[in-house]
């Protein structure tokens, strides 16, 4: 920032050099009336001002009175020795007007500047110098009115009063950096009111290609620059945004002050793009007011809002630009946020999963959800932040909300945590926190999350899948990782996932939900009942090197169960998971098909697994008289998971619940709990006891056989 300050003083010193140079030549000749020498005194007072040529190759014309006036037509100033091309400057015509009396005592009043076509280039070498810096040939120029020198850090700048500038193109190009930035003017125009005043700028033109008009009111271009502030109205039209400045602002090329409200809206902040150097994502309509200070390095908002979308922010926020980094604080509050809101819409829709292809959980197109592309890591580390949100509603899809959110993000030289993250969801508390150590070439996450409570009734009610649905749900997350991108993190991936609800109610709509994409196998199983109890749901998923195996994985309604077993491979994205299905109905008990869960995690092929129920089909029928209806095909293993690689042998009810089975799996206890875990959870248990003994063991061996054989049979 301050190299950028200290270049704008440079070309601002050059060119007011160049302005004074051009006005002396002319206050020289009023006396002698001498148009001849007029080309010869400019070429030599510019030359010892900058060491370089001025060409005048059109005509020179002296108007003499108490504003004498210049005007001077084909004027070109020549570039750096090393520049891009011969001239700096190429003007077709330079009309200037100045205060005879205010220039006898050393100051420049610009009365009237008229600039035809000018076609200017400023530019910078591999070296970052650049061509608005003179040689030293310069170094010893004579003593001049007005002279563009720099006293205590300030600059002494003529007043510009009238001005009309028509046509032309200011071009900035940096080969350090090989950018190249150019400002077509169609018009602007610069007056003073009669009686003096406040002057006006009105400017049409175009930012590389992109059109823009700039309306604004200030107190002179000494005060706005180098002088103490003024007051400043402008008002900016740019890529489909209106911005618009009021208060008093000045030094803006030495120590900046400013005391302003700001104010920005438009359709889409993708418009603006052009103008900030960098692709902004399309969201919108957006407005955002704010009170702003600044003064040298600092910059204080206040009264700050922010309308995205649906989504609002307000609060205030404090940006310090000295030292390594810019550092930001804020305080934001929020009645309403919505993701959606953030999400950019320029992409278009996302990719769709292709056709399936034979049934087999084969390739069905890019549908990854940990993408390979890189984590912002570079802006992590080019900003320190602190900052304190407070949102009534964070709405994160359309059918998910988390309520009194309240979090502290803090980011310090590219390590970012979320702690403390507390919030409410559908009645329950989540309380969290988030790790990320974007300071390292490989940087490590640490995610976890708990929630209790949690109504999951609730929950299918705003995804309007269900209203009739009741129950409790507790949360359990606690994930690690160390990646460059989503997809690198999702590799290394270790830890659990767990949730775990108990004595709900629910109803076929919910039972449909849960089984989303399997009511063909599952749907018969359901019963005619609109509502049923549900005993638990319990889930948890152990993850070691991007591996999540189930350790349970449970679904009992007391009508019907699912038991399931298997993994999913986080790095390939795939998923294998079988479940057997039993139901209490001895009529539908042949219904109860053993069904697998394979293919691509973001879309999964549900098929029938015959040679599972073929190999259970013996048992099942006298399984299902002997226990009075119930018979769960898969037991809670404290090891590896579900069994679930075919019936049962022996009722599971009783003085032991499959729900207590699996509750004991994952180190709890429930309701229907009789047994205690054994001290060895991976001991063998009898088959009476409703685990797996070794009989059991050696089935679900061969099961596996016969489970990989069918997977080669189907590509997978």
């Amino acid at each position: 920032m301050r190299k950028r300050r200290g270049s704008l003083k440079r070309i601002v010193s050059a060119s007011v050099a160049l302005a004074v140079a051009l006005l002396v030549a002319g206050y020289a000749i009023v006396s002698s009336l001498d148009v001849q020498r007029v080309a010869d005194f400019a070429r030599g007072q510019v030359k010892d001002v900058t060491g370089r040529e001025l060409t005048i190759d059109g005509a020179v014309q002296l108007r003499i009175s108490l504003s004498p006036s210049v005007d001077l037509e084909d004027v070109r100033f020549a570039n750096a020795a090393w520049g891009s091309r011969a001239d700096m400057v190429r003007l077709r015509r330079l009309e200037i007007e100045v205060g005879l009396l205010p220039l006898l005592f050393g100051d420049v009043v610009v009365k009237r500047l008229v600039v035809i076509e000018p076609d200017i280039l400023l530019e910078t070498d591999a070296e970052g110098r650049g061509n608005w810096e003179f040689d030293d040939a310069g170094a010893a120029a004579p003593a001049r009115p007005a002279a563009a020198a720099e006293e205590d850090g300030a600059i002494t700048l003529p007043d510009v009063r009238d001005i009309h500038i028509d046509g032309g193109r200011l071009t900035m190009t940096d080969a350090e950096r090989g950018q190249v930035l150019r400002l077509d003017i169609v018009e602007a125009v610069g007056l003073v009111p009669a009686g003096g005043g406040t002057r006006s700028l009105r400017l049409a033109a175009a930012y590389n290609g992109h059109p823009f008009s700039l309306d604004a009111r200030y107190a002179g271009l000494p005060s706005l620059l180098s002088g103490a502030p003024g007051p400043l109205d402008l008002t900016l039209e740019a890529g489909g945004a209106t911005v618009t400045v009021q208060g008093t602002a000045g030094d803006l090329t030495g120590v900046a002050r400013a005391d302003v409200a700001l104010t920005a809206a438009g359709d889409s902040l993708a418009g603006l793009s052009p103008f900030v150097g960098d692709a902004l994502p399309a969201l919108g309509p957006y407005k955002i007011s704010a009170s702003m200070k600044a003064e040298a390095q600092a910059i204080e908002l206040s009264s700050l809002a922010i309308l995205l979308g649906g989504s609002d922010l307000t609060g205030n926020a404090a940006l310090a630009l000295a030292g390594e980094r810019p550092s930001l604080k804020a305080n934001l509050v929020a009645k309403r946020l919505d993701l959606a809101d953030f999400r950019d819409g320029s992409s278009g829709a996302a990719a769709q999963p292709a056709a399936v292809d034979g049934g087999d959980g084969g390739n069905r197109g890019d549908g990854r959800l940990f993408p390979d592309e890189a984590l912002p890591l570079a802006a992590l580390r080019a900003l320190d932040a602190q900052v304190r949100l407070g949102a009534d509603e964070l709405r994160l899809s359309p059918g998910l909300a988390l309520d009194e959110v309240q979090l502290t993000l803090s980011l310090k030289g590219g390590d970012l945590t979320v702690d403390p993250f507390a919030a409410r969801l559908a009645g329950g508390a989540l309380d969290g926190r988030l790790a990320l150590a974007g300071s390292d070439p490989e940087p490590q996450m640490a995610f976890a999350l708990k929630g209790t409570q949690i109504d999951f009734g609730d929950l299918l009610k705003q995804a309007e899948v269900s209203d009739e649905v009741g129950g409790e749900m507790a949360l359990d997350i606690d994930l690690k990782g160390r990646g460059t991108s989503p997809h690198a993190l999702a590799a290394g991936l270790g830890g659990h996932v767990q949730a775990v609800a108990e004595e709900g109610t629910v109803d076929n709509t919910l039972l449909s939900a849960l089984s989303a994409g399997v009511s063909n196998i599952t749907g018969p199983l359901f019963g005619a009942a609109e509502r049923t109890r549900l005993e638990c749901l319990v889930a948890h998923f152990d993850i070691d090197q991007c591996q999540a195996r189930s350790r349970a994985l449970v679904i009992d309604t007391g009508a019907f169960a699912i038991a399931g077993r298997g993994g999913i491979d986080l790095e390939a994205e795939r998923v294998n998971l079988a479940f057997d299905t039993q139901t209490s109905q001895p009529s539908l008990a042949s219904l109860a098909v053993p069904f697998k869960v394979i293919g691509p995690l973001a879309d999964p092929s549900v098929v029938p697994d015959p040679v599972a129920a073929a190999r259970g089909l013996a048992g099942t029928v006298g399984d299902v008289a002997e226990s009075g209806g119930r018979v769960v095909g898969g037991a809670v293993d404290a090891v590896g998971g579900l069994v679930g690689t075919g019936p049962l042998i022996g009722p599971v009810g009783g003085s032991q619940s499959l729900c207590g089975e699996a509750l004991a799996a994952i180190g709890r206890g429930g309701p229907g709990d009789a047994v205690a875990p054994q001290s060895d959870p991976a001991a063998p248990r009898s088959s009476s006891g409703g685990l797996v003994d070794d009989v059991g063991n050696a089935l679900e061996d061969a099961g596996d056989s016969v489970e990989r054989g069918l997977k080669n049979l189907f590509g997978n």
